[in-house]
């Protein structure tokens, strides 16, 4: 995690920031319970530039107590650039992440108040796509006029998910 969070910091310095991590489809990696909101607010803290550059600000919903069975660098990836694409969409808006756990899987949704952008998250996704796949997930993005726009990063809850 800490090469990651190097390279997540020099990153988040370009004005268009992408994470990026290998991305192997035979990789399997022996796993920890990740903490989310930790790992979120990680996230957020390497794109505040970015935040307070596009006047806007985001939430981090996330209960302390949810954990995630998964890759923590691949998952970091996946969210990150959800994330990131949701700043780099608008201007003035709050960013919401929250996660949801229910019979179907674990949801994590990055949504905003209002703003449209759809073009600008999925323009280059392919790789954060086959990511999300390859932590038995997909990505899923719903645009409402005037409700704003939610990025959903879905996966089946393993059984030592804690929600």
């Amino acid at each position: 995690m800490e090469h990651f969070k190097g390279q997540l910091k020099s990153l988040c310095m370009k004005s268009q920031m992408h994470y990026t991590h290998p991305v192997s489809s035979t990789q399997t990696v022996a796993t920890e319970p990740v903490p989310l909101h930790r790992l979120i607010d990680q996230i957020m803290v390497g794109l505040l530039p970015l935040v307070t550059g596009k006047k806007s600000f985001v939430i981090n919903d996330v209960d302390h107590t949810f954990q995630l069975q998964a890759d923590e660098n691949l998952l970091a990836y996946v969210l990150g650039n959800l994330l990131s694409g949701a700043i780099n969409g608008t201007e003035n808006v709050c960013i919401r992440v929250e996660a949801v756990c229910n019979k179907e899987g674990v949801h994590i949704r990055v949504r905003n108040n209002g703003s449209y952008f759809y073009s600008t998250v999925s323009n280059g996704f392919s790789h954060v796509v086959q990511a999300a796949r390859q932590l038995g997930g997909n990505i899923s993005i719903y645009n409402q006029h005037n409700e704003g726009t939610t990025l959903t990063f879905s996966m089946a809850a393993p059984v030592q998910t804690i929600c």
